[in-house]
């Protein structure tokens, strides 16, 4: 093999070594990108920002249930029972709307569920919450009307005292009508059996209340009718209770938001733990960076020194090259000057 041929392989053979190196540096680079990106985007980790919204969410949902049982027991309990519906024309569609981002949001199939029986529980619980305001409204109607009774009626007894002789009379009817009232308020407030067959059973009395003066008994009649308004209206409030009880929403949607809140709570750390190993990369990475720029400049540095001597080492060969011709130009001027003075002699 001729020199030439020996210097061309080689060149071929750096050539060669050259384009692998460039292609693992390449590979190598987009490895380390690949990872950078990686850990970048799980270190923003999206599913952290739906399962605070879904949370928010779940939060506003027990607000407004809780909102509904506070009203409703004002309303079957107190005389500053709300008079405006309960159930806002917003409330329920917020409550879907809530209950189908955590259903989208949901891990799990049983999760998913729990919201979807949540979501129909509500609509359940809607009706039913607008159904009991009304029943409780109509029932404490009833006995505040029987209340107004009492002073009706000691009105017609004191007007009637004077020309009506069998006053024992009129005072048993003041006295039925007091224990009337009080089997009533006890019956409203606390619906039990034995309150209501008392209640039932006083009530009966009233109209054998006779021989007595007209008014009286037109009074007793009316108290007759509201306490039987109380005795037809209590039981299906109540009904409607034990139903809204049975639904138990709020420590559905409670149980709904400690599942999301567990959630959230491994979510944030393993976007923690990628945040802290995206750290450690950048930082990694940023080392390795700094190596190689100096690296790179240092060898920078040792190509520049490198051109100096060689231009240095040139600039010597030149100006030997340049002292070699002229000592040639000089000897050869003094060999044509000898010959020409050999020439001249006779």
């Amino acid at each position: 093999m001729s020199a030439a041929e020996s210097f061309t392989a080689t060149e071929g053979g750096s050539d060669a070594r050259a384009r692998w190196r460039g292609a693992a540096v390449f590979l190598v680079c987009a490895v380390l990108a690949a990872l950078f990106v990686f850990l970048h985007v799980r270190a923003q980790d999206s599913a952290v920002q739906r399962q605070i919204q879904v949370l928010s969410q779940l939060v506003m949902v027990r607000s407004i249930d809780a909102r509904w049982d506070a009203a409703i027991f004002r309303a079957r309990t107190g005389p500053g029972a709300p008079s405006e519906p309960v159930v806002q024309s917003t409330d329920l569609m917020r409550i879907q709307r809530a209950l189908d981002l955590a259903q989208a949001h949901a891990l799990s199939n049983a999760l998913r569920t729990s919201a979807q029986d949540l979501r129909n529980a509500y609509g359940e619980k809607a009706d039913l919450v607008a159904r009991l305001q009304q029943a409780a409204t109509d029932s404490r109607q009833a006995l505040e009307s029987a209340m107004r009774a009492d002073a009706a009626v000691s009105a017609l007894v004191r007007n009637a005292w004077r020309d009506f002789p069998q006053r024992d009379r009129l005072v048993a009817a003041e006295n039925l009508v007091a224990r009337v009232l009080a089997e009533a308020q006890q019956y409203h407030y606390a619906p039990t059996p034995a309150h209501r067959a008392a209640l039932a059973g006083y009530a009966a009395d009233l109209p054998r209340a006779h021989s007595l003066p007209r008014a009286v008994e037109a009074g007793l009649a009316r108290l007759e009718s509201d306490v039987h308004r109380l005795l037809l209206l209590k039981p299906l409030e109540e009904l409607l209770a034990q139903r809204l009880a049975v639904l138990d929403t709020g420590a559905g949607v409670s149980a709904l938001a400690e599942t999301f809140e567990r959630s959230l709570g491994e979510a944030l750390t393993r976007r923690n733990h990628y945040r802290l190993a995206l750290l450690v990369y950048t930082t990694a990475l940023v080392l390795l960076l700094a190596y190689f720029a100096a690296r790179g400049a240092a060898r920078q540095r040792a190509l520049a020194a490198r051109c100096v001597k060689a231009e240095e080492a040139l600039a010597e060969l030149q100006a030997r090259e340049q002292s070699r011709e002229e000592s040639g130009a000089n000897a050869h001027a003094g060999i044509e000057a000898g010959n020409v003075r050999l020439m001249r002699r006779p």
